[in-house]
């Protein structure tokens, strides 16, 4: 059996039927969910964006590599969540702003709506009604569909960037120190960034290549967002 995604507890498949009289219940304190992840998922099309308060760093495993916005100085602790559960930084990420809802799929040629079973907000009693009393999706559920599937494609695209980055060679593995004004450190281990250095040695046919397929643009987010790790000390 396939690990769950980060915070959910359970999948389960949105019916009409079974769940008519669901809500989502309004929440003062939106991600606190995330308040004991020191790392999340990544999307290329964030780069941009999130660089300018989240460093953005690469893992491998089983041989798929992945981006992450790491957003904690120790492990089991983001410092971009505040006590009343709402996000500090300038970029919330799109995984966070999906939950509790995710894309689940029957078969090839059917997709499902999923929520997780053990998201506190789901109720009968306060908030958006998913389904109208006839069975079709509020606009609610058609927002968060909507949401959903970009996220789905966005996440294919990031799948082919750090596929054609991993075939480059352009990966090397970094040791990081986070250090506080208090005089704290962390050290951190197992992650990846691009090199510079094989970066600038590609040949020209490569180098316009990734160039067509706007994979420049967030390969130079990433590496101006390791400047980044001085403000997670800071935010500790």
């Amino acid at each position: 059996m396939a690990p769950l995604p980060l915070f959910y507890s359970s999948i389960t498949v949105l019916d009409r039927n079974e769940h008519r009289e669901v809500r989502i219940a309004p929440s003062d304190s939106p991600y606190r969910f995330a308040s004991g992840a020191h790392v999340l998922p990544a999307l290329m099309a964030e780069f941009t964006v999130a660089c300018r308060d989240m460093p953005i760093l690469f893992i491998e495993e089983a041989g798929v590599v992945s981006p992450l916005f790491m957003v904690g100085m120790r492990a089991g602790e983001s410092c971009f969540v505040d006590a009343d559960g709402r996000w500090r930084g300038q970029h919330a990420p799109a995984y966070l702003r999906r939950y509790p809802f995710v894309g689940g799929e029957v078969s090839a040629q059917q997709q499902v709506i999923c929520v997780d079973g053990g998201f506190s907000g789901l109720q009968d009693k306060e908030g958006e009604r998913l389904f109208t009393e006839a069975g079709e999706p509020t606009e609610a559920l058609q927002r968060a569909v909507a949401f959903v599937g970009e996220y789905a494609d966005a996440a294919a695209k990031t799948a082919a960037f750090t596929a054609e980055l991993k075939a480059l060679d352009l990966f090397q593995t970094i040791n990081i120190e986070i250090r506080s004004p208090g005089g704290a450190s962390s050290n951190f281990s197992g992650f990846a960034a691009v090199s510079e250095e094989r970066l600038n040695a590609l040949s020209d046919e490569a180098w316009i290549d990734l160039r067509r397929k706007g994979y420049l643009v967030p390969i130079h987010a990433h590496l101006i967002s390791l400047a980044n790790f001085s403000l997670l000390g800071e935010r500790s």
